[in-house]
């Protein structure tokens, strides 16, 4: 069996998503996804489409670390390229599944678990009282989740109110002012108190702040017992 094709199709929503489909001469074909890889992952697709035709489609590992080494000074190690490898990967390892005819996780070692617990990412934001988050969480627990996660990033929201701070006006600025602290510990609290006792709640910040603001808000939210923070600071930032 041998590659003969890999093709893109892009979808747009909450934010955009690329799927990658790898096609054989067997007639065997593979769907993947790209994350986050933007427009840059399908330049990158179709280029690496030329090396990838006429390979075994079953050499998943070698496929993925001799193109990233090749390509070492072009990204191979971060970014659009580690992207567009992935969602290659993901194509590869289904359409593996698809010609052996088991599952995935077969390959890969075999089940590991008989249930996988998931969460919920809510779409809340700090403009929102006390009985919007409610009705957010509501439909969240009606569906079946113990687990939910939400934003605490006042700028991923745009959010705009009358005691405004720098850290909304100025998009540079990764240090919110005692306003904007405020209302990112407010929201945690609100979420908290909507899901109860037997939900966990989890929070995001999207690498919006600097390492002494996220101590600061990690401190204050603290006696929540969040599921976790996630993402508080840039990856670049030292610990």
């Amino acid at each position: 069996m041998k590659i003969t094709s890999v093709k893109t199709a892009a979808t747009t929503g909450h934010c955009m998503h690329l799927w990658v489909r790898i096609e054989t001469d067997a007639g065997v074909t593979g769907l993947g996804e790209c994350v986050h890889g933007g427009y840059q992952a399908i330049a990158i697709i179709k280029e690496l489409e030329e090396r990838l035709i006429g390979r075994d489609p079953f050499a998943i590992d070698a496929i993925f670390e001799e193109t990233r080494r090749s390509l070492v000074f072009e990204g191979g190690f971060a970014g659009a390229l580690i992207t567009a490898l992935t969602g290659i990967e993901i194509a590869l390892w289904d359409l593996k599944g698809k010609a052996l005819k088991v599952p995935i996780y077969e390959l890969m070692g075999g089940k590991f678990r008989d249930d996988i617990r998931v969460y919920c990412d809510c779409e809340v934001s700090p403009g929102m009282n006390m009985a919007e988050v409610q009705a957010v969480v509501d439909e969240v627990l009606e569906a079946g989740f113990t687990a939910l996660k939400v934003d605490l990033d006042i700028r991923a929201y745009g959010h705009t109110g009358s005691e405004t701070g720098w850290y909304e006006k100025d998009k540079f600025n990764m240090t919110p002012n005692k306003w904007e602290h405020d209302r990112m510990v407010q929201l945690a609290h609100m979420v908290v108190k909507a899901a109860g006792p037997s939900v966990d709640v989890a929070t995001d910040l999207h690498t919006r702040l600097d390492k002494h603001s996220a101590i600061r808000l990690a401190r204050d939210l603290e006696p929540l017992k969040l599921l976790w923070l996630e993402e508080p600071v840039p990856p670049r930032t030292s610990t």
